[in-house]
This record gives structure tokens, sequence and C-alpha cells, in this order.
């Protein structure tokens, strides 16, 4: 059930209709956008990120609210007259962990509140109907759930074979008429598929050149995350279970993040029947697998001591930013060992080089400071997981040579050597690299 807050109004709607949702999973739902009124769409706008980009017509968070209760009665007033219009899209890219570039749509903000309002709504529904296999943008779900289900698999699932799978362009390439559809399947409000439409096809302004959105979803919508899970739940997860399982000998499991997933199998057998009819299964949908970035690797205990016997090195896979690979525990037995991605690390630091070198003079020294404890925190939390101790010690050291580079350099003249750079440590410390993620295995991945 959605993660919401049990004391407002639009909350107790919302849990009543997931309550609905799960008690009766064939209900097509007619009457829906009465939600979306003064005192809910007030709600989405104080939940928005206020420092997020202005869309394109320049409208920013503090200048909608400076009027907030009347754009907002405004707003209503124009949904329930069918006068809402979804504006354009600015498109900008911003680089892929690849070194290519990914475009990011960035919406007006009117167009935000609606949209959040909308998600609330299909979440409260279809959080009903998710299976356990997927985690990425949904409530009490994360990437490091993601990570312990892949662990489980491995270590006490007994996989031997695994699909490492990239969808090229997932976000680009979704097909409307396929999701107009599958929307239809629990939600008949004319009203709410018609503004999902409308978001749907929204003009795309990227660089003063205007252009009509024909397939997928913006990155950066709202709406977007909750579209593509509800596309990939009907087109990969119910599909394995309702299809896939019924024709296979061994166990397969599935850990889905947005389109990020792995599956994995006990017998190759089942692993290559699964690949073949995974391509093609895409393919109905609109989608297509990047043969570059997919493969079918043997990977688990069995494959690791067969490695050991021939001397050979072992399959490792990237997935969630981390790469996976087979290793010895310290009293001798089998686990599955994780390190943050090299090229992944890399590149954060080369962006945190450049960052100090272009703050080192623009703000005071304890604004610095702080900027750059939050950089590390952020990404401490994230790749502080169990495994991942010498990569993090690696980058924590690595970033603080930095800091004693940069620091060095606000004046011509060289401020301090490494021991007084260590007694400013002492006053103004970094936070340390640590582990603060455990294993702890609470969600099963098996089908």
């Amino acid at each position: 059930m959605p993660d919401m807050e049990p004391d407002t109004k639009l909350s107790t709607q919302l849990n009543r209709l997931s309550e609905i949702a799960r008690n009766k999973p064939k209900t097509r739902f007619i009457s829906l956008a009465h939600l979306l009124d003064e005192e809910s769409l007030m709600e989405c706008y104080w939940e928005l990120n206020q420092n997020a980009a202005a869309g394109v017509d320049g409208i920013s968070y503090d200048r909608y609210g400076r009027n907030l209760e009347e754009n907002i009665a405004d707003l209503v007033k124009r949904l329930k007259s069918k006068k809402y219009r979804a504006t354009d899209i600015r498109r900008v890219k911003i680089p892929k962990p690849d070194g290519g570039e990914r475009p990011l749509g960035i919406p007006a903000l009117e167009d935000k509140i609606v949209q959040r309002g909308v998600a609330k709504i299909l979440s409260a529904i279809y959080e009903e109907d998710f299976l356990g296999v997927s985690y990425g943008f949904r409530p009490k779900r994360n990437g490091h759930d993601a990570l312990r289900a892949v662990e489980l698999s491995v270590i006490k699932g007994g996989i031997n074979h695994l699909l490492d799978v990239d969808i090229r362009g997932f976000f680009d390439n979704l097909d409307h008429s396929w999701l107009m559809r599958m929307l239809g399947e629990r939600i008949k409000d004319r009203t709410i598929l018609r503004l999902i439409g409308k978001w749907l096809k929204a003009g795309v302004l990227e660089e003063g050149k205007r252009t009509r959105n024909e397939d997928g979803v913006p990155q950066g919508g709202v709406i977007s995350p909750i579209l593509s899970n509800i596309y990939l739940h009907y087109v990969l997860d119910l599909w394995l279970i309702r299809k896939v399982c019924k024709e296979i000998n061994g166990r397969a499991y599935l850990t889905r993040y947005a389109d990020d997933f792995v599956i994995g199998c006990t017998n190759r057998t089942d692993a290559k029947k699964i690949w073949e009819m995974l391509e093609g299964r895409l393919k109905q949908f609109g989608l297509e697998l990047s043969q570059e970035k997919s493969r079918l690797i043997e990977f688990g205990k069995k494959a690791y001591l067969e490695c050991e016997r021939k001397g050979i090195k072992p399959s490792t896979f990237d997935f969630l930013g981390f790469t996976h690979y087979m290793d010895r525990s310290r009293k001798g037995g089998l686990k599955l060992g994780r390190k943050t991605i090299g090229k992944r690390m890399r590149r954060k630091l080369v962006a945190l080089n450049d960052k100090l070198r272009k703050l080192r003079n623009a703000l005071p020294f304890r604004e610095l400071h702080e900027h750059l404890c939050r950089i590390l925190k952020g990404y401490y939390n994230y790749f502080g997981f169990a495994g991942n101790a010498a990569t993090l010690r690696r980058f924590g050291y690595i970033a603080g040579r930095l800091w004693f580079k940069w620091l060095n350099r606000r004046s011509q003249r060289k401020s301090f050597n490494w021991e007084e750079f260590n007694k400013l440590l002492g006053r103004y410390p970094l936070p340390k690299p640590r582990i603060l993620k455990g294993y702890n295995w609470i969600y099963s991945p098996g089908l």
C-alpha cells in the first residue's frame, strides 16, 4: 500500500482505493477525477521539489506560490471544465554513466502538480497489483532492497545462470497505444485517461525547435515513473509468472528496478529459453534488447567453483551501480561480492574535482566544507552497502586528497602542509566512509 499520511482527506480516499483494488483485482475504477480537488492539488504543490527547473512557461515554484490559492482554484476550474491543456515539455540533455547523453523532460509547474495528483491515484490502485519483484519508484522500496533480492537469489535460490538485460531507450520507445490499453485494465475514468493522453502527446521543445511526442514518456516527468512501472508490470512481470514459469523446469528469479533488471535461472536450458522468448516479447511492445549491453552468463556458486577448478576468472555483472561477483568469505564459504562500478566511481571523482575547482573561491570555507560533506554523505548513503568497504575507503581517500589540493589553491600562496591539513580535519572533519546498509534478506524475489 502506498506510503501516505493517514490524517488527510486525500490519503483517506486513496487508502479506500487501495482497499478496493486489493479486494477486487478485476475492478475498473470509473470515478477518480473528483479526487483532484483544491485541497489535494494544494498538497501536491507542497510536495514538489521547490528547487526544480522551470518548464517552457518559465513559471517557478516560488512565483506560482505567491498566489497559490487563486492559482490552484483556477487550475481546478479548468480541469472540471475540460479547458486544461498540457504545456510543451522543455527538453535538456544530461550526461549518462556510459558517456552519452540522456534527454530529460521538464514539464511546466502546473503539469507537475496535476501529474503528482494523478500519480498518487494510480499508485494507490496499482501498488495492490504490482509484484514483489519490482523495486523502482515504489513506496517503502529502494535500490538496496533490490540488491538484497539479487543476493538472496544467488546465495539461497541456487541460480547458476543469469540474464543481464538492458532495454534500448526504454523511456523513449514506450508505446502509447499499448500503455493506454494497459491502463484500461484498471482505469475507466475518461478524464484521468484523457489527462494522461495529453501528457503523452505533449510537444517537446529543444533548442527552440518543437516536435510532437509520438512514443515514450519524458524522463523527469512526475507521472513517468508510475507509467513505466505499469508498462513493465504487464510486459515483463506478469508475463514471466503467467507464461514463462509454466514452461520451464527449474526456478527463475526476477529483480527489476524500473527498466533495469536481471533474471537468474537454476539451469541453462531455462535460461536460454527465457533469453530467446524475451527478445520477441519486448519487440511485441515496441521495445528492443540492447545487444551490446545484454548477455547470458554463467553465474553463481557452481559457476564459481568450476572457474576456480579451471583457474579462469569467473563472470561478473553490473546492476544498480555495483559490479557483482562471486567470492570466498573469511570462513571459506561462497558469497556474493559487490563493489562500486569502476567507471562510475571515476566519473564521480572527476565531477567532484571539477566542482571543488569551480567553488573553491566562490564560497566561504565553511559553506564549501558543508557542500562537500553533503556530496560525500549522499555517496556513502547509497554505496555504503555490505561488501563494498574497500572501494568506499578508496573513494574517501581520493576525495580527501582532492579537498587538500583545492584548499591549497584558494590563494596564490600555499595554505598549509599535510600536518596542518590534518589539524584542520580535526576541527572540520569529512564524513567517514562506512557501511550503512548490512545484509538483511527480507523480500523473496522468486517467481
